[in-house]
């Protein structure tokens, strides 16, 4: 715990002039979280299925593959950015710590409960060892752990989230001292770094897996390992600290889109050709796509632009997105465990089973956020509790933290 310090208060002259407007609330990276968990969705929902019953049917399926790891990625860049940019002032490390156990424990608990019941329904294999790990978040620790978890398996996402929250502090006291002329090389300094895991995954040993065409501890290292991830995370809290410095352009979305779309195609395309997972399409091949897209966004609600995502109903999706990870999984896994063996649907009939699943998922993401995302969030804000060992905040942060940056995880 940090030592008590005297807090920070803003003047008046450092608060936004826009204080409850658009440049406090961000609204448009609310709204893409709904996209970012459609990426997740699509992902699982055709690995469930496995399409291979015919050649179309088989080559979306592997040019679809690197969607899931995508989308997560996306969600670490962002939990970075609107941490930092909703920093608030005179925060503790206490408060801050209680409010991100608040709002992701309780909703694990539910679903992870809700995992270790399907997984005796359907007689899975539990361990527990997994299970347990699983319920404290820390399966992302341990090479190999997420895929032989039975009960709620996502939920390794969380273990990494968990472990930037625990940093959160420090990184941000860290990097908001470094001066405006340092914050572009610090970008490109993390971004090179995400871009050299998978050469360095090379370089560690392990029996490799025919079908991937890489050992466990190297897919550990590249796309599980929490320190690892945290270089995503630390990127999103220095595009914060530019969008807020005024020093990221104002670029078009279509632009920012596009390129996404660009470094998506790659990666499909690649996968789908060589019928093999790659670890560079993961995180590195959409990490600067991503990156452009969320700043520019941010930039953009910052200067009242129109945007797509910032469309009541699109950032309503994206508030329930969190929910909406937590139990998509079991449902698919759920329906698939019904169905008998020998059978995998083609393409067609397979969009349209995803679509049903898809509603079904938004219905019980609505069930969880608002029986128990939200009410836990509302009692935490009851509390009368004083922590010790203030937050520092970023000098421009002077708001409340928007409703993005309450929705992260």
């Amino acid at each position: 715990m940090l030592p008590a310090q005297k807090t920070h208060t803003l003047s008046s002259a450092e608060a936004p002039a826009d204080r409850g407007g658009l440049a406090e609330r961000l609204p448009s990276l609310t709204g893409l979280r709904f996209f970012a968990a459609f990426l997740v969705f699509l992902c699982h929902a055709l690995s469930q299925f496995n399409p291979q019953v015919d050649s179309v049917s088989h080559d979306v399926a592997y040019f679809l593959l690197p969607a899931g790891p995508v989308g997560v990625s996306f969600f670490f860049l962002l939990s970075g950015f609107v941490l930092t940019y909703a920093a608030r002032p005179g925060d503790t490390v206490r408060r801050f710590w209680r409010r991100r156990v608040v709002k992701i424990y309780p909703s694990h608990v539910v679903t992870w409960s809700a995992g270790l019941v399907l997984a005796w329904v359907t007689g899975a294999v539990v361990t527990t060892s997994t299970t347990a790990a699983a319920l404290l978040l820390v399966q992302a620790w341990k090479p190999g752990m997420i895929t032989t978890a039975t009960v709620n398996p996502i939920s390794w996402t969380l273990a990494c989230e968990l472990f930037f929250y625990l940093l959160f502090p420090f990184l941000y006291r860290g990097l908001r001292r470094l001066s405006r002329q340092w914050l572009w090389p610090a970008a490109g300094i993390l971004t090179a770094l995400v871009m050299a895991v998978p050469q360095l995954a090379r370089l560690v040993p392990g029996e490799v897996t025919p079908l991937a065409g890489y050992s466990m501890n190297q897919f550990w290292l590249v796309y599980t390992a929490p320190p690892v991830r945290l270089l995503e995370f630390a990127l999103g809290i220095v595009l914060a600290l530019l969008v807020r410095e005024g020093m990221w352009p104002l670029l078009s979305v279509k632009l920012a889109g596009a390129l996404c779309v660009a470094g998506y195609a790659v990666a499909g395309i690649m996968t789908m050709v060589t019928e093999l997972p790659h670890l560079w399409a993961m995180v590195s091949a959409t990490v600067i796509p991503l990156a452009v897209l969320i700043a520019t966004a941010a930039s953009r609600d910052r200067a009242g632009l129109p945007s797509l995502a910032r469309r009541p109903r699109v950032v309503r999706l994206g508030e329930l997105s969190f929910a909406f990870y937590l139990v998509h999984h079991m449902i698919i896994t759920a329906f698939f465990a019904a169905l008998p063996d020998d059978v995998r649907p083609g393409l067609l009939p397979l969009t349209g089973i995803a679509v049903v699943l898809f509603l079904v998922c938004w219905g019980a993401a609505w069930l969880l956020h608002t029986g128990v995302e939200m009410p836990a969030m509302r009692r935490w804000s009851r509390s009368s509790a004083t922590p010790r060992g203030p937050l520092p905040p970023h000098p421009a942060a002077g708001h409340r933290e928007s409703p993005a940056g309450e929705r992260t995880s």
